[in-house]
Formats: structure tokens, C-alpha cells, sequence
């Protein structure tokens, strides 16, 4: 996975728009859709500009392009799982997540587990 894609998928777990991140670090949007495609390669100060407003560090988002396995478990903490897990769906089901209350955290965390089982008897 590219740099530019890691940043991606963390904006958009966020729920960030391209607009406010790039409000948030200073740059255009324009250039923030560049480094995200991999057009541009983000300058040092730029990238550490990008960890902050993701909440993260500029080892952490290199660490997540190349694989979890080759980081300690404080980076492992801060990117917060599987790297290589950032499909459509899994951004959406973490986005969607994160706004339940702890009840209903708690709930889907059962029915995913209940949806397993089912799933696994078939």
C-alpha cells in the first residue's frame, strides 16, 4: 500500500472530507488529492503535518504502507489493527461503529459474533 492511500483511508475512517483536511494542514485541497493518488510524494514537513491531523505519527503511516509485522507495539496501538484491512466496507463499518453508543457497540459486537457462528455451521 502507497503512502497516499494510507492517508486516504484514515481521512475517510475519520469521516473527513478532502476539503477539511487540507483546511486543517494548511494546503489545498488539489495537493492533498494528489499525495492521496500518489501523484505527489508529501515533503517531510508536510507528511508530519498529515500524521498530526490524522491523529498518528509519520513512523506509524510508513509503517502501515509497508505491513504491521515491522513495527513496535506502541505503532501497532496507533494504527489501530490490520493494516492491510482498509477495503470500502471495513472503512464504512468502522465509521459507523464508532458513532453507536456503548449499548449499542456492545450489541453489534453480538450480532457479528452471532453472524460468525451461523456462518461457520454452513
Amino acid at each position: 500500500m502507497e503512502i497516499g492511500q494510507v492517508i486516504r483511508a484514515l481521512r475517510q475512517e475519520r469521516g473527513e472530507t478532502l476539503e477539511q483536511m487540507a483546511h486543517e494542514i494548511g494546503t489545498d485541497p488539489s495537493n492533498l488529492s494528489r499525495i492521496e493518488r500518489g501523484v505527489q510524494q508529501p515533503a517531510a514537513d508536510s507528511l508530519k503535518m498529515i500524521a498530526a491531523a490524522l491523529h498518528t505519527t509519520v513512523a506509524a503511516l510508513h509503517a502501515r504502507a509497508e505491513g504491521v509485522g515491522k513495527v513496535s507495539k506502541k505503532e501497532r496501538d496507533l494504527l489501530g489493527g490490520d493494516a492491510a484491512d482498509y477495503t470500502s466496507e471495513s472503512i464504512q463499518l468502522r465509521r459507523h461503529f464508532r458513532a453507536l453508543t456503548p449499548e449499542n457497540k456492545r450489541l453489534a459486537v453480538e450480532f457479528v459474533k452471532l453472524l460468525n457462528r451461523t456462518q461457520s455451521e454452513k
